[in-house]
């Protein structure tokens, strides 16, 4: 029933006010008040009573009228009511999305949403009393009414003052009752509304339960009161009937509104024992005014409050706990983080002491692998030049894994380069390593390795320091050929010195020379089985079949099929020297070529180099060469593009850019030739043809101070130079016709 009030009590509110709806419980009550005093005045025989009865009917209309203007019946045309309380309530509710449905203003303050929970608590009292006091109009009026104009006896009067007793004390009972069931639901909602705005109140409780309760018994009394009258006073049975059923229903109304109200109540204490039971707030917010339920309310809250208390503190303690841990935690990471940055930039670091890309050199193509078991590691492999124009090809392997190898594997290539600029020979270069690591490095670390020292005609000698064995593929018979000599660790001992020895050999057309750690032939799979030297070599000879870029990833991708998955146990590193198929012939047809040109055959000598040049376009000498012959014979364009592949492969020939700036002089490209001059003169600055064509240039670029700058040097460094001589008096001439 309660479901079908609210609809209806919402509904009225939106049309006139939320006190005019709350006031309509009074007419409610009214009707139910009838009733029984219509009865009540059967059963006593009342004289004139229909008249009686439509007296009392006209007296009643002007009392609702002021009843709901008092709760703001006009609160449209902007009267809301007779009290600032009703008034302000009837503002602060207003209509929701539907007009069935209400909500209160979401700009209260604290004092606002506090004075409105009071007007609502104590709405059912004032209903009732305002209902009393009209009821008291009502019963005086209707006493001059029934004394001066229906002339009651004395007798008649105590009766209808009996009467008017029962209907004051039923009216405002139901009043009260039906109020405060209707308005429940709005309380209910303000105090949450405070609750989540942390606006402190305070609970209004204006009844007890067990006042209720004997209010509802005093209605059955009443009733028993007036049926006992009706069968007194031989009223008709119809009439006995129909008040019989209407006190049953309207017992029954009673019933249910009083309880609907103690089960709501009931209902919510279970909802927030249940919550408090899960560990949640037990956020109570009853619609009764019964101290009873307030009371359980108000306990249960504070219980909450106590037991989020002792999990506060308990939470507390372990937060701090955890924070602890936490922060101790934090510390290890950032420590560990710090250590894996450095050990990032050792990473970093290393990677730069490892090529990332070989450069070409006199036919040989270099291609490398590494991969460390761990972000550093102990292999290195490089390629340098070396004492007496040779190349130097090295592998090394040192003992252990992390910071302290990679650490030696920085100074082992700082030693072995600085060794081999004193040295041709791999032996002497180990003898000479082996005594800087010693005077460096004082813990029990060493490293193996495999060092080779190769010309350009591809004869080098090699010399092993306990390494793996270095394994060549012959273009020609496709068989693998392994390379060794003895020698002990480097690093190691003192003694090792007279241990080391060196061989020589030669690489020919095609062939592949392959430097390795031993992480790449002891490999594991999941038989635990080790790739092993047999199989390597099946792997190198295999790999006859792919191009020279592919060949040492294949080779490595070979190597981890094998593994199955299994991680290496070791670092690898793997390097491959390959010779240029055709560099045998251009060797052949260049120093052909030199001979030509030393002889003062310069046509035959250019011609023979344009045909090297076709098997084998990397050789710097013959580059240059080519470049030089070319421009002598006036073959400009083809010595720029000879001598442009030079610069590819070296910027350290200050002759050759000079050269290539005279050459941009030429062709009136003078921004290219002041570029060119400005990198000749880098490279050796007293180059007094460089400062002659640098004035060139930037005289034709409107650079005069510049120009006169660089004839100056010139002819400082040769003052005899004719050239320089003839270009400083054009130079002159130009200043002075001022361009």
């Amino acid at each position: 029933m309660r479901r079908f009030f609210l609809p209806s009590f919402y509904f009225v509110s939106n049309l006139f006010s939320f006190g005019t709806a709350a006031a309509l419980s009074a007419l409610v009550a009214s009707l139910l008040t009838f009733v029984y005093v219509m009865y009540y005045g059967y059963a006593l025989n009342l004289p004139q009573l229909d008249e009686l009865i439509i007296a009392l009917l006209l007296i009643i209309q002007p009392t609702i009228l002021f009843q709901g203007a008092f709760f703001g019946l006009f609160h449209k045309v902007r009267f809301s009511g007779l009290t600032r309380n009703i008034a302000n309530m009837n503002r602060w509710i207003t209509r929701g999305d539907k007009w069935t449905q209400v909500k209160i203003a979401e700009n209260l303050n604290a004092d606002e949403m506090r004075a409105l929970f009071r007007t609502l608590c104590y709405l059912p009292r004032s209903n009732a009393i305002m209902s009393a006091i009209m009821l008291a109009c009502i019963v005086a009026a209707a006493t001059s009414y029934v004394y001066f104009r229906l002339h009651f006896s004395q007798t008649h009067l105590i009766q209808v003052a009996i009467i008017s007793i029962i209907a004051a004390f039923l009216h405002a009972g139901f009043t009260a009752l039906i109020t405060e069931l209707i308005t429940g639901e709005m309380r209910s909602r303000i105090k949450r509304r405070m609750y989540e705005r942390r606006v402190e109140f305070t609970e209004i409780p204006l009844a007890r339960v067990s006042s209720k309760i004997i209010f509802f018994i005093l209605i059955l009394v009443a009733t028993l009161f007036v049926s006992n009258f009706l069968v007194y006073q031989n009223v008709p049975f119809a009439v006995m009937v129909r008040f019989s059923f209407l006190a049953i229903v309207t017992s029954v109304i009673m019933a249910y509104m009083m309880f609907a109200i103690i089960i709501q109540s009931l209902k919510e204490i279970e909802a927030a024992a249940e919550s408090l039971k899960r560990g949640e707030n037990a956020n109570l917010f009853p619609e009764t005014l019964d101290i009873e339920f307030i009371n359980v309310a108000t306990g249960l809250i504070s219980a909450t409050e106590k037991i989020r208390d002792y999990q506060i503190n308990l939470e507390r303690k372990v937060e701090e706990r955890t924070r602890e841990l936490t922060q101790a935690n934090a510390a290890l990471e950032a420590k560990d983080k710090l250590i894996q940055m450095e050990l990032d930039f050792a990473s970093e670091i290393q990677k730069g002491i490892i090529p990332a890309r070989i450069e070409e050199w006199n036919g040989l193509r270099f291609y490398g692998f590494y991969k460390p078991m761990e972000k550093v590691s102990g292999d290195y492999y490089d390629v340098f030049p070396t004492h007496g124009n040779r190349m130097g090809v090295l592998m090394a392997d040192v003992s252990g894994h992390g910071v302290p190898a990679a650490l030696i594997t920085t100074m082992a290539k700082v030693a072995f380069a600085r060794a081999a600029q004193n040295t041709a020979s791999p032996a002497q270069t180990f003898r000479e390593v082996n005594d800087q690591l010693l005077q460096i490095v004082t813990t029990q670390d060493y490293l193996t390795a495999f060092y080779l020292t190769i010309d350009e005609t591809h004869h080098f000698y090699f010399g092993n320091a306990s390494h793996q064995h270095a394994k060549i593929v012959r273009a020609e018979t496709l068989t693998v050929e392994s390379l060794d000599t003895d020698g002990l660790f480097v690093g190691a001992m003192r003694e090792a010195d007279t241990s080391y020895a060196e061989k020589e050999s030669r690489l020919y057309a095609g062939d592949r020379l392959y430097l390795y750690t031993d992480g790449l032939i002891e490999i594991r799979n999941r038989e635990n089985e080790e790739l092993g030297n047999e199989r390597f070599d099946v792997l190198l000879a295999a790999a006859r079949d792919f191009a020279g870029e592919k060949a040492v990833p294949h080779i490595v991708e070979e190597v981890f099929r094998f593994a199955e998955g299994n991680k290496p146990n070791d670092d690898i590193s793997i390097l491959m020297v390959e010779v240029d198929p055709q560099y045998a012939r251009f060797l052949q047809i260049a120093n052909g070529a030199y001979q030509l040109i030393d002889q003062g055959n310069r046509e035959d000598g250019a011609r023979f180099l344009d045909e090297a040049m076709q098997l084998y376009d990397k050789h710097e000498k013959s580059l240059k060469t080519a470049g030089f012959v070319n421009y002598d014979l006036g073959h400009v364009e083809k010595a720029e593009g000879y001598l442009r592949k030079y610069i590819a492969l070296n910027r350290q020939d200050a002759e050759v850019f000079y050269v290539l700036s005279s050459i941009a002089i030429q062709h009136q490209n003078f921004e290219q030739a002041e570029e060119y001059a400005r990198d000749a003169l880098n490279l050796r600055a007293s180059y007094a043809l460089a400062y002659n064509n640098l004035s060139i240039a930037c005289l034709h670029l409107g650079k005069y101070a510049l120009a006169r700058f660089a004839i100056d040097k010139a002819l400082a460094y040769e003052p005899e130079n004719q050239e320089i001589k003839k270009n400083a008096e054009r130079l002159s001439e130009r200043l002075q016709q001022g361009d």
